[in-house]
């Protein structure tokens, strides 16, 4: 009767530390699969042509970042805050979008109202 309850406790004992063994063991395991099928954020970069006044106006749009052409001229635009639609706002220009129709202000204050022509993604 001994010799089962010793047995028994060492059965015990033993199941008891592989078990800790295993669940520590584990979670390693869930951590490093964690960190292999992490995926990177992919960012959409978009491009659309306007016409504004009758004239091109081609924006490339990539985050909360924007390249806008204009009159043989590149301007670096950054995402603002808009009540309403998206605007746009650089040194010595801005841009406002909603829907298919725009803004373009020049430094000089001179708008014009753009329409947009295409999208490409």
């Amino acid at each position: 009767m001994k010799i089962n309850k010793l047995c028994l406790q060492a059965v015990v004992v033993g199941v008891s530390l592989f078990g800790l063994m295993a669940c520590s063991t584990l979670d390693d395991t869930l951590a490093i699969n964690e960190k292999e099928y992490q995926v990177e954020e992919v960012i959409q970069t978009n491009s659309a042509l306007y016409r504004c006044d009758g004239k091109p106006l081609a924006i490339l749009f990539h985050a909360e970042q924007a390249q806008a052409r204009w009159q043989e001229k590149s301007y670096q635009l950054t995402h603002a805050v808009s009540a309403s639609g998206a605007f746009y706002l650089g040194e010595g220009l801005s841009f406002w979008i909603k829907g298919n129709e725009a803004e373009l202000e020049l430094h000089n204050m001179k708008k014009f109202l753009c329409h947009l022509v295409r999208v490409e993604s």
